[in-house]
């Protein structure tokens, strides 16, 4: 079973249980929905596994209250966990990847030259950027707009990324 990050419990909220949750999903309503179930874990030690009871939405948070869990006492052990689900393709569109997917990745340039190895996904408010750390230490990272304007193609079987050849992109 492969397991993806969705959020991190930040705090304890009331004295029933409820949790406020950090996402890092772009589905929270469907991540987040009752019914679901959720993995506990921090440091990747004893998955938990939880069902969701209630959620909604306040602000940039998530606030859930847990089937297992009926009081603040309960809950305020798993501040600082991570919450976690089974990795599933179908929410993912076409030509869209998960971050864990890409990060590891080789980048080369459409000439066949080797940049570096993808170690950060950045989202900017209109597109996300690859962090690409070359293999010269002492060279800065590179920042790649992970747009169809510069990527041609992504190959998670082999292993790579490869980048148009852009005049001045380094």
């Amino acid at each position: 079973m492969e397991l993806l990050a969705v959020g991190q419990i930040v705090k304890t909220v009331g004295l029933k249980g409820e949790v406020k949750v950090y996402p890092s999903t772009h589905f929270r309503d469907s991540r987040f929905k009752v019914g679901n179930h959720l993995f506990l874990s921090k440091d990747g030690v004893k998955l938990t596994e939880v069902t969701i009871k209630v959620h909604h939405k306040n602000g940039n948070v998530d606030q859930l209250v847990f089937n297992e869990f009926k009081t603040i006492e309960e809950v305020e052990g798993f501040v600082g966990f991570y919450l976690y689900v089974e990795k599933d393709r179908k929410f993912l569109k076409k030509d869209n990847y998960f971050y864990s997917d890409l990060i590891g990745l080789d980048v080369y340039f459409d000439n066949g030259n080797y940049i570096g190895k993808v170690s950060n996904i950045e989202e900017y408010a209109s597109y996300s950027t690859l962090r690409v750390k070359q293999e010269d230490k002492k060279a800065k990272d590179v920042l790649i707009p992970f747009l169809n304007a510069f990527v041609s193609e992504v190959d998670l079987e082999n292993k790579k990324i490869i980048i148009k050849f852009i005049e001045g992109l380094l």
